[in-house]
């Protein structure tokens, strides 16, 4: 793949596609069926976060009944794909990679329109969907190959609109296997065009794409007979009903969950450092990145210096355009979604000490913009507490000591990370023997994260 840009050459190119996919002409998007344009009866309009006036175009609302006719053709392609050779996988797959490649700054500014992301993040996606398909080209050249098992569901959500669905999507196909992906339906345009760059020859038949705001159609999928497994990444009612799918043990499952990422202060002399990197690890792309921080649990005895350090750098946090490149964080990815964040505020009344407002300043009126909230004084077994609501909501807990701490941290949904901010040596070896999660940090943002992390070939394999 090319080099990496310099910062400014990427913020050059980042901008001119930005520009580009702007005033391109918006389309209508069909669903695509073992290779096959189809239709539905319903349609409905995407539009950008940042301002509902950006429309994409028309996607379909698909059928209910569209798994029914789709998995028997379905079938048939996993015959042909899973009986060519690895070496014509991978052949079809490098091909994937280097048009992904050549249009990896309109595929990143169609993120950033999407979703509300800014062009860190947008960047971030779609680096990342590059970084694991060329992991998993390498991973089929050395690993020892299983069995494909036939045909996998994989759903989408707006935590990682790109990089998410279309990682695992990439590993099951490449492991022999064809995919039905339901993008996610607040902002469907990115799988779109990567569908459109990618989908050659027998590629265009394994991965198969519909559309489904209302739910109805993804429910069936996964409810299907002849479905091998489900994989999902992200948060929300996909997950929750991807997790009850799962009670079926002869289906394949892949999961990689939001949850809350909780982190703990304790023994850190630079609290106004840990404060900054705690808020950006809560707040980045509006609290709905996959490894979004929603718990910090502090100690007592740094837990108010720490709460005003934190305050203090809550009021520098900027809430804008995410094409400005002076804004810390974007819209939320929907309406639904300002509408939740606004309803919990009311409900959590007393305990919000920062933020939880909508922004609705000068032409921001039109988009899904709100202040992230900082939440104190919950009682432990609160739910805001426990469970991740993938909205930009931070809750302050205070611990009595590590150990204390260590159970806040058990006591929640843990998602993909846990961190810990800490000067003493022992208190770092203790955390790291006692969390699991799929990345621990330490002294940092938790923003290098990236989703996808169990896009591996052996997982879509017998």
């Amino acid at each position: 793949m090319e080099p990496q840009d310099n910062r400014l050459e990427r913020k050059m190119k980042f901008d001119s596609a930005f520009n580009s996919i702007l005033t391109t002409d918006k389309q209508d998007y069909p669903n695509w069926v073992a290779g096959i344009k189809m239709a539905a009866a319903k349609d409905y309009v995407a539009s950008s976060p940042i301002d509902h006036s950006i429309q994409f175009g028309r996607f379909q609302q698909s059928e209910a009944d569209l798994p029914q006719m789709a998995i028997p053709r379905l079938q048939e392609v996993f015959k042909k794909w899973s009986s060519t050779s690895m070496d014509e996988r991978v052949e079809a797959m490098t091909e994937a990679l280097r048009q992904l490649d050549i249009q990896r700054y309109r595929l990143a500014a169609l993120v950033s329109l999407s979703a509300g992301m800014n062009e860190k993040e947008a960047m971030f996606e779609v680096d990342r969907l590059i970084e694991v398909t060329e992991a998993l080209i390498d991973e089929a050249a050395e690993a020892p190959q299983g069995r494909p098992t036939g045909i996998w569901a994989v759903l989408g959500s707006y935590n990682s609109p790109l990089a998410g669905p279309l990682s695992y999507a990439f590993a099951a196909i490449l492991a022999g296997n064809v995919v039905f992906l339901v993008p996610p339906k607040e902002c469907p345009a990115p799988v779109y065009m990567a569908y459109g760059l990618i989908a050659k020859g027998p590629m265009a038949e394994a991965l198969s794409l519909a559309t489904d705001p209302v739910g109805e159609m993804r429910r069936n999928l996964m409810d299907h007979p002849d479905l091998a497994g489900v994989a999902v990444c992200g948060s929300g009612e996909i997950v929750d009903e991807a997790m009850f799918t799962h009670v079926d043990e002869e289906l394949g499952f892949v999961a990689e969950i939001k949850g809350m990422n909780p982190a703990v202060v304790s023994s850190i002399k630079d609290l106004d450092a840990a404060a900054y990197m705690v808020l950006e690890s809560a707040f980045s792309y509006s609290g709905q990145r996959m490894d979004s921080c929603s718990k910090v649990v502090v100690l007592s005895k740094v837990f108010e210096p720490f709460l005003k350090a934190l305050l203090n750098a809550a009021e520098a946090f900027t809430v804008g355009d995410p094409a400005d490149s002076t804004i810390n964080t974007g819209p939320l990815a929907s309406p639904e979604r300002t509408d939740e964040f606004l309803s919990l505020v009311k409900e959590l009344e007393g305990h919000v000490v920062h933020g939880g407002k909508a922004v609705t300043d000068g032409f921001l009126h039109d988009g899904e913009y709100v202040r992230p909230a900082i939440l104190v004084g919950l009682d432990d077994d609160h739910e805001f507490n426990t469970m991740d609501h993938s909205l930009p909501f931070l809750s302050v807990q205070e611990a009595q000591d590590l150990e204390d701490a260590l159970d806040k941290v058990h006591a929640c949904e843990t998602g993909v990370s846990v961190g810990i901010f800490s000067d003493a040596q022992e208190e770092v070896e203790r955390f790291l023997a006692e969390t699991k999660a799929d990345v621990v940090y330490v002294n940092s943002s938790n923003n290098c994260i990236a989703p996808g992390t169990k896009a591996r070939l052996s997982a879509f394999q017998s």
